[in-house]
């Protein structure tokens, strides 16, 4: 049951309620593993925005000689909640389109 779908006025509040609350327990209770994972999911994600021009530019060949892109580029969409419909949609056509024209035909 989605407690929040039919109220989109409360989405922004509730996500960084949601992402403080997250914070802060993995700062109290594993603080050595959440640092570690903060800097490696920065560099990944500084990495796909510079190999695709801001992500203005996904493109086969990119997706192809650097098949860990993708996990970056579906958690940026994902984690913008206001656009992530449309962004999402647009994201899936480009990586199904990647995928096809990078993956060995059988």
């Amino acid at each position: 049951m989605a407690i929040n779908a039919d109220k989109p006025h409360l989405w922004k509040a509730d996500i960084a309620q949601s992402v403080d609350l997250f914070n802060t327990w993995f700062m109290e209770f594993a603080p050595v593993a959440y640092r570690d994972t903060r800097v490696k999911t920065t560099e990944s994600v500084q990495a796909a925005i510079r190999l695709t021009a801001d992500l203005q530019s996904i493109t086969p060949k990119t997706l192809g000689e650097n098949p860990s892109l993708r996990a970056s580029l579906e958690t940026r969409v994902l984690a913008e909640p206001a656009t992530a419909g449309s962004a999402l949609a647009r994201f899936s056509a480009r990586i199904r389109t990647g995928l096809t024209a990078v993956r060995p035909r059988s």
